[in-house]
């Protein structure tokens, strides 16, 4: 990951909708946006789903399988084909990522495709086998916090830190497919950021870009965003998704704020240098003075512009003697002081 700048993932999750050809495809479109790492999604559904297992509302909506385990069937891309997502990204010089959904599938990830930093899904918060296999290995961690109270938060974070491990940075997330403005809460950000010490970010299910860009605004250092090559398609994250082309736009809009947002040292551009000539004031004689005069305060006013002595050092001119002659309403310059 890179050190500067926010990091931006583009999920695809499993918005290939199953077919590698497609996910290759979504790679080479999203490798042309300046983002760091597309992310998918891993899982053995038979590890994850019980047989009492149930679709989430929206899923029922955006998705016509039987059941949730022969949905998340459908939409598995194998681990042959996952090795070769990680070799397109690598071609493409952006970051494969994925999140795992049971540990077999995490250990895979980890061990096999070397995956930089560990992504945990908001449903994953819980899951205590993953959490203590990540927690014990030396790699960056991001947190999805969906669905999460902060003492949830805070006993997982507990729990990664365990063995040292203090690269951890919380995502905000709402785990609601599409999450309505009124339920964003960006605020939350500033909640996080004191109370664990993490850095932080934004993981969107919203429509549109601002919420991406007010979570820049405030400080997050990682934005995850859902993308599609269409919302229209059937599956279950393509209605909370944004279509790549609209994503690309979005990254430019965020690579732009970050230069606004610029950094948290007062700087000075040229122009504005400039600008200060003019408009500041200097201090100026309110009328002629002679060589050997002894300066008084009704000697002196402020006007522009401010290329001479600033109106602050008027106590430190009082009583001092001129050196030449000088004018009325000229500036006074250190150099005509004894």
């Amino acid at each position: 990951m890179k050190k500067k700048g926010v990091y931006i993932i583009a999920e695809i999750g499993t918005n290939h909708n199953g077919s590698l050809k497609k996910a290759l495809s979504m790679i080479d479109q999203l490798s042309k946006a300046d983002i760091d790492a597309v992310k998918f999604q891993l899982a053995n559904p038979k590890e994850v789903y019980s047989y009492d297992a149930f679709k989430a509302a929206y899923q029922k909506k955006n998705d016509k399988s039987e059941t949730v385990l022969k949905m998340s069937q459908k939409l598995q891309i194998s681990k042959q084909g996952h090795i070769k997502l990680k070799k397109r990204c690598k071609a493409r010089g952006i970051t494969y990522s994925c999140s795992a959904f049971d540990l077999e599938s995490l250990s895979f990830l980890d061990k096999k495709l070397k995956v930089p930093f560990f992504k945990i899904p908001s449903g994953e918060i819980n899951s205590s086998d993953m959490i203590s296999y990540i927690s014990r290995r030396n790699k960056k961690i991001i947190l999805s916090t969906g669905m999460s109270t902060l003492n949830e938060i805070k006993n997982t974070v507990k729990k990664l830190k365990k063995f040292g491990n203090k690269r951890i940075t919380l995502l905000h997330c709402v785990s609601s497919y599409p999450v309505e403005e009124k339920d964003i809460n960006l605020n939350i950000l500033d909640t996080l950021k004191k109370k664990f010490g993490c850095e932080i970010g934004y993981s969107d299910h919203s429509i549109g870009s601002q919420a991406c860009l007010a979570a820049v605004a405030k400080g997050a250092k990682i934005i995850e965003k859902h993308v599609t090559t269409s919302s229209k398609q059937a599956g279950p994250d393509h209605k909370a998704s944004m279509n790549i082309n609209d994503f690309k736009k979005l990254v430019k809009k965020i690579r732009k704020l970050e230069i606004i947002l610029g950094t948290e040292e007062k700087k000075f551009s040229k122009n504005e240098l400039e600008i200060k000539k003019m408009a500041r004031k200097s201090i100026v004689t309110s009328r002629s003075l002679q060589k050997g005069h002894i300066i008084k305060k009704s000697d002196l006013t402020f006007k522009r512009p401010g290329t001479g002595l600033p109106p602050t050092m008027i106590s430190y001119l009082v009583g001092k003697k001129i050196k030449k002659n000088i004018k009325e309403n000229k500036v006074l310059k250190k150099s005509y002081i004894q």
